[in-house]
């Protein structure tokens, strides 16, 4: 992180007074851009003027430079320098960024929150690439409350707790994709929050392959033209997927799995309870159930990945057939069952940073510990 803050670049001031215009079109000769006015984040009353790849915004210098010591830094040295009035826009400086205009937009809902105030907590309103855009901007402009919510955001749901993801504790106020957590690990590897791997990866190693080679996209508008007349134009799209090097390291976490989720099995289900009250009936139904387990045709099959996943629909849909004394297992060793599938989980959770090669203090700690 300290190498990040120290290559953090600085936004420069403008000097041209075509900064920014209504419905401009490119400027010929130059290399700048005349800008649109962005249809939300343009404030009449507003003190500084962004311009952001052909996007200009009207904001409050304050409360950026409350949120940012960047742009703090940036205003006190403008003020030393302010610019001439004809090369300012509505009276305002204007400042150059090359930022995405997107990834503004998502900072500002924070900071100029529109109708209501927005908080990360309000999970609806949460998507992955919000926390992307200002975990991204931190890296720039030093967002540190903003970019503590978002990694926190970010690990409550890519937990290190077993506990809490097999409950769904931990998807309680948010809930991305699996596809998604192709960006959790590109934030991971960003922010340096190593936390958040083994449940990304684990997400992603039990999709289809076709699914995880495909990746997915993300849409960024296009601001709305102030002419009517004016077409709008088609969302720019972005695309994304995994490196080659994490893709074999997620095609290797793959393969781990599998393994795990059969060596879990064979634990489970050819383990015999001493307080078994139904004479040995028990143990022959649990290997009948491993049996149809083994030719996929339960719930929880044997050759999966998904080696997180419960054994106890395999339990509870599948009844011993005919000839069996009993239909189901007696109440000792289905509570014994239950508690060794769950343990057994937890093994499996355990070794999760293992099969990725890292060492995660506090990993399936008690989330009141940690």
């Amino acid at each position: 992180m300290d190498e990040a803050a120290a290559s953090r670049k600085r936004a420069r001031t403008s000097n041209s007074q075509d900064a920014t215009r209504p419905n401009a079109g490119p400027q010929s000769g130059g290399g700048d851009s005349a800008a649109v006015r962005d249809k939300d984040y343009w404030f009449e009353d507003g003190n500084i003027v962004l311009v952001a790849r052909g996007i200009s915004f009207k904001v409050y210098k304050g409360l950026l430079a409350e949120h940012s010591s960047v742009f703090r830094s940036m205003f006190l040295v403008a003020q030393a320098s302010p610019q001439p009035a004809e090369q300012s826009v509505d009276g305002c400086p204007v400042v150059y960024l090359d930022d995405a205009p997107e990834d503004l937009r998502q900072f500002f809902k924070f900071i100029f929150p529109l109708g209501s105030s927005i908080r990360l907590n309000q999970g609806p309103a949460i998507d992955i690439d919000m926390l992307a855009a200002l975990i991204r901007l931190d890296h720039k402009y030093e967002l540190p409350s903003l970019h503590q919510q978002a990694v926190s955001f970010l690990s409550t749901y890519y937990t290190t707790n077993f506990d809490a993801w097999a409950d769904g504790a931990n998807a309680t106020h948010w809930h991305p994709e699996p596809i998604h957590a192709i960006t959790a690990i590109s934030i991971a590897r960003l922010t340096n929050t190593p936390s958040i791997l083994p449940t990304a990866f684990y997400q992603l190693a039990t999709l289809p392959p076709a699914v995880l080679l495909a990746g997915y996209t993300s849409s960024t508008p296009t601001p709305a033209s102030t002419n009517a007349s004016e077409s709008r134009d088609a969302p720019t799209m972005t695309m994304h997927r995994l490196s080659q090097t994490e893709l074999a390291l997620c095609l290797q976490f793959r393969d781990a799995l599998l393994a795990l989720n059969m060596e879990s099995a064979f634990a489970l289900f050819k383990t015999t309870n001493v307080t078994c009250t139904a004479r040995g009936h028990c143990s022959m139904y649990t290997r009948h159930v491993l049996d149809y387990t083994g030719q996929g045709e339960l719930p929880h099959p044997l050759a999966s990945n998904r080696a997180l996943d419960s054994w106890m629909p395999n339990i509870e849909q599948e009844h011993a057939p005919l000839g069996f004394k009993h239909r189901s297992m007696c109440r000792n060793c289905r509570a014994d069952f239950a508690y060794r599938e769950r343990e057994i989980r937890r093994e499996t959770w355990r070794k999760l940073p293992g099969i990725l090669g890292l060492t995660i203090d506090g990993w399936d700690e008690e989330i009141g510990n940690t």
